[in-house]
C-alpha cells in the first residue's frame, strides 16, 4: 500500500516567488489602512478604539505576511479585521460581566470648542446607538454598517464576506427591520428621545 505524503511546508523557491509578488508591509499598510479601519467600525469597534484595533490588525499582518499565500489580499485583511474585532468584543463582554466595567468608562474626552451639554448629548446618543447595534446579530450588524454607514455596495460586501450577493440583501433587509425595532424599543424604554 502506497501512502501519499503531502508537503505542508512549501519549498523555499515557492516562498521566495510569493514574496516577490507580494507588496511590502509598508505598501499594504499605506494602501489598506483606511479600508481596514472602515471594516473595524462596521464590525462594531467603538469610535475611540478604531485606530487601535486597526493597528492590531496590522501587527498581525506584519507577523504573518511571510506565510501569506498572496491570493486575495483584501479578503485576508477583511478576515483579520473581523477576528480582531470579535476578540475585542469578547474581551469587552468579559470585562462587563466580571468587573462590571463598561466600554469607554475609563476614557476622558476633552473638547475645547464644544459646549459640555452638546458633548454629553453626543455621548448619550453614541451609547444608545452602540447599545442598539450590539443587540443585532454579528452578520446583520456587519451588513448594515458596511452598507448604510461605510457605503459599500452589496456586491462588494458579498466579495468581502465570501457569500452570495442575495445573502447580503437578505441580511441587510433583516438588519434594517431589527434596527428599526430596536430603535422603537429604546424609545419606549426612554433610552432615546
Amino acid at each position: 500500500m502506497t501512502v501519499m505524503v503531502q508537503r505542508l511546508v512549501p519549498p523555499a523557491a515557492v516562498l521566495s516567488e510569493r514574496a516577490a509578488e507580494l507588496p511590502s508591509f509598508e505598501e499594504i499598510y499605506g494602501t489598506w489602512f483606511h479600508e481596514v479601519a472602515r471594516w473595524v467600525r462596521a464590525f462594531g469597534g467603538l469610535n475611540g478604539d478604531i485606530e487601535d484595533l486597526t493597528q492590531e490588525v496590522f501587527l498581525v499582518v506584519r507577523r504573518k505576511l511571510a506565510s501569506f499565500d498572496g491570493r486575495n489580499l483584501s479578503g485576508w485583511l477583511y478576515r483579520l479585521a473581523q477576528r480582531t474585532v470579535r476578540d475585542y468584543r469578547r474581551r469587552a463582554w468579559f470585562r462587563r460581566v466580571i468587573w462590571g466595567q463598561r466600554d469607554g468608562q475609563e476614557r476622558v474626552c476633552v473638547a475645547t470648542d464644544a459646549d459640555p451639554s452638546q458633548i454629553l448629548e453626543r455621548r448619550e446618543a453614541e451609547r444608545a446607538l452602540s447599545s442598539i447595534l450590539s443587540d443585532m446579530s454579528d452578520v446583520r450588524r456587519t451588513a448594515f454598517l458596511l452598507f448604510e454607514v461605510e457605503g459599500y455596495s452589496g456586491e462588494e460586501i458579498a466579495e468581502l464576506e465570501g457569500i452570495p450577493v442575495n445573502t447580503v440583501w437578505t441580511r441587510l433587509h433583516h438588519a434594517r427591520k431589527d434596527f428599526l425595532r430596536l430603535v422603537q424599543k429604546a424609545r419606549e424604554e426612554g433610552r432615546l428621545s
